[in-house]
């Protein structure tokens, strides 16, 4: 390799790290400063193209129907809010309305036995340890109730902690609210003038850039709605075999919640199988316990593989990608991480820049 090449090899990967790093600090310190204007400015982006069709269709100012879009918009995403948020209440409504029953039927016969239980435990296998291990049961008792304070406490402080957020975040939300109005009324000029600002050389990679990324963002739109739909078939699946009533029905709901990364499928099988285990029906409890590692297994296997076809990546990056998204932004970087690497990787191919062959 001659000194020419070697040279050039080392600015590149020098400007690729710190391209990188620059993008990281961006995405993981900046973006939440102005997060507000950022929403504003992509839903902006989505209603424009309605914005105009409405101004072309209606014969009305570019500047009304972008207003009455963005409008539209946030009234159509606050109806399924509260639509969602209304069933969710419900469904919350009906289980505590329900709980006293459960608890003085299932739950308090089950911790009542649970002395007797320990007690002929232990007198048919170990009577001469029958002291000691009394002992240390009652010392797990008291163990348990310091650890059950322990977790109150850190509960309300938790909770105390997102309460007081709650004012910044409503905040926010009107802030995007009424940035999206401005915005969306002026979008092409902003644009321009944001696009003035930057280098000749960078206008077309900037175009690139944004075609990709409503690309990629499709892409991920299909892989994600195809994983949900093997999910919600292997519920389907699961649920009627354990003979739960509406089965189709959560199944679909749990099959949503396993694609947010926070949820995930285990937030309602989970708690599902325990409270089954209390209740004494074991075989139904273990039976949702092995569903869940099934659905579990099979995600973590063809989430890379699905993901990296559609986007057009091997499986091994895209996993690497979403791994180094986790370490260094969290849950979004799930999402972040693959998507930025595919679009280097699109401007790579397309000669737009040089970073690898």
């Amino acid at each position: 390799m001659s000194y020419e090449r070697k040279k050039k090899f080392i600015v590149n990967i020098v400007f690729f790290i710190m391209a990188a790093a620059i993008t990281v600090f961006i995405l993981k310190y900046v973006v939440g400063w102005i997060m507000p204007f950022f929403i504003a400015f992509a839903v902006s982006a989505v209603i424009n193209p309605l914005a105009c069709k409405v101004s072309q269709q209606f014969k009305v100012k570019k500047r009304f129907a972008a207003c009455f879009c963005a409008f539209l918009f946030y009234a159509v995403s606050v109806g399924l809010v509260v639509l969602i948020g209304f069933g969710i209440y419900l469904a919350l409504k009906n289980w505590f309305a329900d709980l006293p029953y459960i608890y003085a039927e299932n739950i308090e016969p089950f911790i009542s036995s649970v002395p007797q239980i320990v007690q002929n435990f232990i007198a048919a296998v170990a009577p001469d340890m029958a002291e000691t291990i009394t002992a240390s049961a009652q010392q797990f008792v008291a163990n348990l109730g310091s650890a059950i304070s322990d977790i109150s406490v850190s509960a309300i402080g938790w909770l105390s902690s997102y309460i007081t957020k709650v004012p910044f975040f409503v905040v926010g939300v009107l802030i995007s609210v009424i940035s999206t109005f401005f915005i969306a009324s002026d979008y092409e000029n902003i644009v321009a003038f944001i696009v003035r600002q930057l280098p000749e050389n960078w206008h077309h990679i900037l175009k690139d850039v944004k075609e990709y990324t409503v690309s990629t963002l499709c892409q991920y739109g299909k892989s994600y709605l195809l994983i949900m739909t093997i999910t919600f078939c292997e519920l389907s699946i699961g649920l009627w075999l354990l003979g739960v009533e509406n089965f189709a029905i959560i199944a679909l709901v749990t099959a949503v919640f396993d694609i947010i990364p926070v949820c995930g499928s285990g937030g309602v099988l989970i708690p599902w199988s325990i409270f089954s285990l209390v209740q004494g029906r074991f075989a139904f409890g273990i039976g949702m316990l092995i569903l869940y590692a099934i659905i579990s297994v099979i995600r973590q296997i063809i989430e890379p593989k699905i993901v990296g076809e559609q986007v057009g990546l091997p499986a091994i990056v895209t996993l690497m990608a979403m791994f180094l998204g986790v370490r260094f932004m969290g849950v979004p970087g799930i999402f972040v991480f693959p998507i930025a690497l595919v679009i280097i990787k699109r401007l790579n191919d397309s000669g737009k820049i040089h970073l690898f062959k």
